[in-house]
């Protein structure tokens, strides 16, 4: 799991009352929770500012990353709770409350982080195998080997209201895999990059 010393920071200094009270942090939970569920926000923003509105936008925008991360590594309960008692000094109430609230939206969360990117499946395992061509009467066939490779992709039903695994199957040559596997890491870059430019 990776949630950023940034997010860790905020979500430990609202736990001032004076900063955030107990009023203000329900309502940012329950906005919270609607949003990744695909819902609106329950309560007006503008009307949870108070004095303090920098504070209050710093730490629903962290509530809403490390809610999305939870999910998106499978915590379990214990291990939310645990997190946000010992890294981020939450009392026991609000951890309960933050608590409550994950386990009740987690499918709907799970549905939400499925579907980003509109249809297209999300990536989950790949297999591979090699083939060798000992003899072929076709006379542009490739050299080398041939490599047959199965995307495992998950997507959200949501009829059945779960998840499904999808194989995406195909054969390539060596030097398509190669750039294959060059696009892959030039994109796993730029997200990296985009990453720590917003963080």
């Amino acid at each position: 799991m990776k949630i950023s010393e940034k997010w860790k920071h905020s979500l430990t200094s609202s736990q001032n009352i004076n900063l955030i009270p107990d009023a203000t942090y329900k309502k940012l939970v329950e906005n919270c929770f609607a949003v990744l569920t695909g819902r609106d926000e329950i309560h007006s923003m503008n009307s949870l500012y108070s004095s303090k509105p920098d504070i209050v936008k710093e730490f629903y925008a962290a509530l809403l990353s490390v809610s999305a991360e939870f999910v998106r590594c499978n915590l379990t309960k214990e291990e939310i709770a645990q997190f946000l008692t010992s890294s981020c000094n939450f009392t026991q109430p609000r951890t309960n409350l933050f608590v409550e609230h994950i386990e009740k939206s987690r499918i709907g969360i799970e549905a939400s982080l499925l579907n980003i990117g509109g249809s297209l499946p999300h990536l989950t395992d790949a297999k591979w195998k090699i083939d060798y061509i000992v003899k072929s009467n076709v006379v542009d066939q490739p050299e080398g080997p041939l490599f047959r490779v199965s995307l495992i992709t998950e997507e959200y039903d949501a009829e059945a209201q779960c998840k499904k695994l999808k194989n995406v199957n195909f054969t390539c040559t060596s030097q398509e895999l190669q750039d294959l596997v060059y696009k892959l890491k030039d994109a796993v870059r730029h997200c990296s990059t985009l990453h720590n430019h917003i963080l």
